[in-house]
């Protein structure tokens, strides 16, 4: 094999290889505040929105079993109050919060039995202001780092559970205010 044919061989192997380094080493990671703050604000605004929605009078609705078809056999003890509802999920998200090492004074307990629609959508609003904040401190070195005791969770592991903790309810609260003929503003 000659020295140019070698060359353009060598050449041939070299260059792909090379490029892809360049590409892999200059493809951008994406930013992990970014990440987790989007998603928190995208549940952040569906349940907001929604719990704005609902009238003050019916933050104490609950569905009952006289509400479903005759026959259906569905006890509906201990569900919880729209007001319930909502006034958890801020709870939660205060405790997810904690476990980041964030808003460590919260009384969960206290937050659980608001009742009124001014309490409870301020301490939900109050709740995603915090989780913002503390997304926005979650980086490449941290995201995946262990916490806790056992070391079982993460920051990225409790920022991507209030969106999905949010979203679960946002569900339940959307078959509330439906059977109160109230349209749900993402749905609008």
């Amino acid at each position: 094999m000659s020295l140019s044919r070698f060359g353009a061989a060598l050449l041939a192997v070299v260059l792909p290889i090379s490029l892809a380094a360049q590409t892999a080493s200059t493809t951008e990671q994406a930013d992990p505040a970014r990440v987790y703050g989007n998603m928190i604000r995208t549940a952040e605004r569906a349940i907001v929105g929604l719990a704005d929605a609902m009238p003050e009078e019916k933050y104490s609705f609950a569905p009952a079993t006289g509400l479903f078809a005759a026959g259906q056999n569905t006890e509906f003890k201990g569900v919880r109050t729209f007001a319930q509802q909502v006034a958890h999920v801020a709870s939660s998200n205060y405790e997810y919060l904690q476990g980041m090492g964030f808003e460590k004074d919260k009384d969960f307990a206290a937050i659980e039995k608001l009742t009124t629609k001014a309490q409870a959508l301020q301490a939900l609003k109050d709740s995603f202001a915090a989780a913002e904040k503390a997304a926005a401190t979650i980086t490449p070195q941290n995201a995946f780092e262990g916490m806790g005791p056992k070391k079982s969770t993460t920051r990225a592991g409790l920022a991507a559970a209030i969106a999905w903790h949010t979203m679960d309810h946002y569900g339940q609260l959307v078959i509330y205010a439906r059977m109160n003929g109230i349209v749900p503003p993402q749905s609008r």
